[in-house]
């Protein structure tokens, strides 16, 4: 009965859920809890499944990593973590249009192995300010730069 339901093959539609057919041709979309997948009653292979997932009318992802466009989900961090596996990350809009734009610009910027934010020191720190910055950040490669910041001359 399970292998009718699942592949659409019969008339038969239980009180509590479509088959699978109904389900599909729905367009609509479906979280993890919407419908219940019985084990051992798939009449497909794992090949023949296609995770393409549609972000725009005309932008396709072939695999479905996609974060919500939540404040506690999704900023540069988790942007950058989705595109390094193929997804993408949807960047809140509970923030000014500046911070917004500053989120897009550090994913865009983001350079796979380079050091994003690094902590600069100037001409005028002593060795003591750096063993205090070696046991704050629990590193000790530090950039010396004329002005103590990014962007200096080294």
């Amino acid at each position: 009965m399970a292998e009718y339901l699942i592949s659409g093959e019969t008339a038969y539609v239980p009180e509590d859920g479509l088959t699978a057919a109904q389900l599909f041709s729905s367009h609509e979309g479906f979280t993890y809890n919407d419908f219940l997948m019985l084990p051992g009653f798939i009449d497909f292979e794992a090949d023949e499944v296609d995770l393409t997932s549609p972000l725009t009318r005309n932008l396709k992802l072939k695999t479905p990593f996609v974060s919500s466009p939540m404040d506690t989900v999704t900023e540069s961090d988790m942007a950058i973590s989705l595109a390094l596996m193929g997804g993408i990350g949807i960047i809140h809009h509970n923030n000014t249009a500046i911070e917004q734009a500053e989120e897009v610009h550090k994913v865009k910027k983001y350079k796979q192995g380079f050091i994003r934010d690094p902590v600069c020191m100037g001409p005028e720190n002593t060795l003591r300010d750096l063993l205090e910055m070696k046991k704050s950040y629990g590193f000790s490669g530090i950039p010396i730069t004329d002005t103590g910041k990014l962007g200096g001359k080294l």
